[in-house]
């Protein structure tokens, strides 16, 4: 079933939209909270909240892309969860992750409660996309599916070493690629 056709679902609020969802994207969802959590039930619990959510905002929300829509609520409510255990040193490795970014994206709360939120994010893909595929999968994969750098260094046959410093580079290349682009950091 096609994600237009797994919309309509919700459009007509038949459950047949959540095991739908649920038999193509979840597998991925659970992946990506995994990965932030670090925890398969605390992972489980995130991407039912994450079928709730959804749920409840579809409609009136009609999503472009149903993955896109979906993985950003599993994102941010694995992040919630995250910032509530946070007190339990939970989430280190998903933090870290997080900390090497926070070095090039600019400092500014309201940069992503605004517009500059969407430009700065079509930036990120702009550069992306000028990226080579594996720095870019990399990239990715560590920064979006919150990949631990030895799963990512074991799924590409790469020493962990080549994962880091590529993932440097990128960074740098981002910062830099962000300044010309009217976003100092």
């Amino acid at each position: 079933m096609n994600d237009n056709e797994i919309i309509g679902l919700f459009f007509d609020r038949d459950e047949k939209a959540l095991s739908e969802t649920s038999s193509k994207y979840g597998r991925n969802l659970l992946g990506i909270a995994k990965n932030m959590l670090g925890s398969k039930e605390d992972a489980e619990e995130c991407v039912n909240d994450t079928y709730l959510a959804v749920w409840n905002n579809i409609p009136p929300e009609r999503p472009v892309s149903l993955f896109a829509y979906i993985s950003k609520i599993v994102r941010n409510t694995a992040l919630t969860r995250l910032r509530d255990d946070s007190a339990q040193k939970r989430g280190k490795g998903m933090t870290l992750c997080i900390d090497e970014l926070e070095e090039i994206l600019p400092d500014n709360e309201s940069v992503f409660d605004s517009i500059a939120a969407s430009e700065l994010s079509d930036l990120i893909n702009r550069f992306l996309r000028s990226c080579d595929t594996d720095q870019r999968d990399i990239f990715i994969l560590r920064y979006f599916g919150y990949m631990q750098i030895s799963d990512i260094a074991k799924k590409y046959g790469f020493t962990q070493s080549r994962v880091k410093m590529t993932l440097k580079r990128c960074r740098d290349k981002l910062a830099q690629y962000l300044e010309r682009n009217g976003y100092g950091i």
